[in-house]
């Protein structure tokens, strides 16, 4: 198996478009809201979580190619 460093922020932005697309999601399935407003929201939650990912998805795909150099560890960061 292959590893690929990430940082924390990259992690981050993985996980919250992840949750952004899934909230959408769980909306346009729930039944708590009336059916326009709710079909409102979780479209646009899933537009703007796939738009957001792009970005992310470059960045992950750049690293699997060897585009970019890997992360310094957070010690090495805030060395004094």
């Amino acid at each position: 198996m292959r590893e690929i460093p990430l940082s924390l922020p990259e992690i981050g932005m993985i996980n919250s478009t992840r949750f952004i697309i899934g909230t959408g999601l769980g909306l346009l399935l729930a039944a708590k809201l009336d059916k326009e407003a709710r079909k409102a929201v979780g479209w646009t939650l899933i537009a703007v979580g796939t738009l957001v990912s792009f970005p992310v998805a470059m960045t992950f795909i750049g690293k699997l190619r060897g585009g970019q150099s890997s992360p310094q560890p957070i010690s090495d960061r805030h060395a004094a």
